[in-house]
């Protein structure tokens, strides 16, 4: 669709004021993307995206509701209304808005806020301008004539005057004409600030001095919300706003919903802020926010800094034990940016470097149902936008397995990365049996004696081992010292 066909709609509304600005989304405009978005087009800010906040100003709001429009007895097409609404409107809010869905601008609105209006106002009377009415309302700084009496020299529309006369009794028989001599201001800036004076037979009569202070608004030069970049480069990112007064930057990241933001040091000039990440690590992925605040309000603009790298994987643990026909499970972590391809693989030495990728037999195995026979399951579980948590289950860990290695490896467009561990035997102790031989019935006596002693020692020992105090092992050690010396000397 051309530009020039986008509707447009002109809207004025005064300062401090509510509004509502509303397109209709359908599969028809936005080729099935239900998702729309709010920018405001001169300085590129965006408000929303479908639903989600992307401007930190709690002012403006989102709303979403949907319909259905019947096309015939059967068919109906959903109609998305999305509004954005306005609350406290303020000068710096005019603009051109745009409504947009799947990069399709569906609707432009002019907003046109007219600012406050200001009346300040003085008393002419005869003694004041000795018979001479007519006043004059000037500005110091520039001496610029707005009125004299009620003619205009200045052509600024905005600037009204009003004159209105009033009699004062001085007594029951004699009254002073007092004429109130206003100048108004309809839609203030900035530039209006200075000081006024109401003079009269060139006599100041009053001045008044007219401060206009305004919310923070940024400058956006290439503004993006995006900022890729790769481990080890450097970042820097200018934020400029304007206010008056003038507004104070400052830079936070954003940890995360449960952690305080962190406060980062910028490099500043009286209206920029620059964050400079030299060096950049992948920890410093993330969200930065730029807020600039002045006594009249804050504003916040949000920029992501995606760190790419390559995988970084490691475990817990580089051996493990375990005994023929244990479950086993088996656990890495891989760091990576974009999402990498995880595998599993299995080599049973390492000086035959020959691995068997058991993710792809996983992959496999499950679109045949039937197979009831594995004994490995493969599972990977995102915890955020950089790190998953990788297991491989062995239901049933047989013989063969053991002295090899299973290796977590993980690659995406910027590496590699592996990490290799070892599956060893455990072997449990085990009791000695009973030999039947011709030996004296003293040396089988012993043989059996002896036996019973280690199975109780065995016992004895695993029991003890639980304890928490030396000082019931050290009983125990002494009690058995005794125990074998009474039983060889029989």
């Amino acid at each position: 669709m051309e530009e020039s066909f986008v509707s447009r709609e002109l809207i004025n509304v005064n300062v401090g004021k509510r509004i509502r600005i509303e397109c209709q989304l359908n599969n028809s405009t936005i080729n099935g993307n239900r998702k729309g978005l709010w920018l405001r087009l001169e300085d590129a800010e965006v408000f929303f995206y479908a639903t989600s906040r992307i401007n930190s100003d709690q002012r403006f709001q989102i709303e979403q509701r949907s319909s259905f429009h019947m096309i015939n007895s059967t068919t109906s097409s959903e109609i998305i209304t999305y509004s954005l609404i306005i609350d406290d409107l303020r000068l710096t809010d005019s603009g051109t808005y745009s409504c947009q869905a799947d990069n399709k601008v569906i609707k432009l609105f002019l907003l046109n806020i007219v600012g406050k209006r200001i009346r300040i106002e003085c008393q002419l009377n005869n003694s004041t301008i000795n018979g001479n009415r007519k006043g004059l309302w000037l500005r110091l700084e520039d001496a610029e004539v707005f009125f004299y009496a009620t003619s205009r020299i200045n052509s600024d529309q905005r600037f009204q005057i009003e004159q209105r006369s009033s009699f004062h009794m001085i007594n029951s028989t004699t009254s002073s004409e007092i004429i109130t001599y206003s100048l108004i201001i309809d839609d203030l800036r900035l530039t209006d600030s200075g000081t006024y004076s109401c003079q009269a037979d060139n006599k100041v009569i009053k001045l008044f001095l007219l401060n206009i202070v305004e919310r923070p608004y940024f400058i956006t030069n290439d503004y993006s919300t995006l900022i890729r970049t790769q481990v080890g480069r450097n970042v820097s990112i200018d934020c400029e706003a304007h206010g008056k007064p003038e507004p104070y930057l400052s830079w936070i990241r954003k940890t995360d919903e449960y952690n305080q933001n962190l406060m980062i040091n910028c490099s500043t000039t009286p209206t920029t802020c620059q964050l400079n990440l030299v060096n950049i690590h992948r920890w410093d992925n993330g969200i930065y926010e730029c807020i600039a605040m002045n006594s009249v309000g804050t504003i916040g603009r949000f920029y992501e800094v995606d760190v790419q790298f390559p995988p970084y994987v490691h475990s817990s643990r580089e051996e493990v034990r375990h005994s023929v026909g244990d479950a086993v499970v088996i656990e890495c972590m891989v760091d990576a940016n974009p999402e990498p391809d995880i595998r599993w693989l299995h080599r049973y030495s390492n000086e035959t470097k020959q691995e068997i990728d058991l993710s792809r037999q996983y992959s496999q195995e499950k679109l045949d149902k039937n197979r009831e026979d594995r004994i490995w399951f493969i599972k990977h579980e995102q915890l955020n936008a950089t790190r998953w948590k990788t297991s491989l289950f062995i239901q049933r860990i047989p013989k063969r397995l053991f002295n090899s290695n299973f290796i977590c490896r993980a690659i995406n467009r910027y590496g590699q990365g592996e990490q290799i561990i070892t599956m060893l035997e455990s072997h449990h102790f085990t009791k000695k049996h009973r030999h039947t031989s011709t030996t004296s019935v003293y040396s089988s006596s012993l043989s059996t004696v002896s036996t019973m002693t280690d199975e109780f020692l065995s016992e004895k020992f695993d029991e003890v081992s639980n304890r928490s105090t030396r000082h019931s092992f050290t009983i125990f050690i002494f009690g058995c010292s005794a125990f074998l010396s009474c039983l060889y000397k029989q």
